[in-house]
């Protein structure tokens, strides 16, 4: 199972912020951090490529908290044992 993660705006009651958002192979949301992000790096440079990231956010379609569906971390159906 391959989970990957980008940093996204999630905005709630009004208020926008960028939280780490994980995927399913799929590409569906399956969880997002509780708390908002903030750029952080043990180095000038990795800070560097961290704020990147966070302007990579503001380019993605803004998420409504209250409108995200949560997906199944694998690509199993509900219910498939196999």
């Amino acid at each position: 199972m391959k989970i990957s993660w980008d940093y996204r705006v999630i905005e709630h009651d009004g208020v926008f912020t960028v939280h780490e958002v994980h995927y399913n192979e799929r590409g569906d949301i399956i969880s997002f951090s509780e708390d908002p992000m903030g750029p952080s790096g043990e180095t000038m440079e990795e800070l560097k490529e961290d704020m990147e990231y966070f302007l990579q956010a503001l380019n993605r379609p803004v998420l409504r908290k209250e409108e995200i569906e949560f997906a199944a971390m694998d690509d199993e159906e509900e219910g498939d044992a196999s």
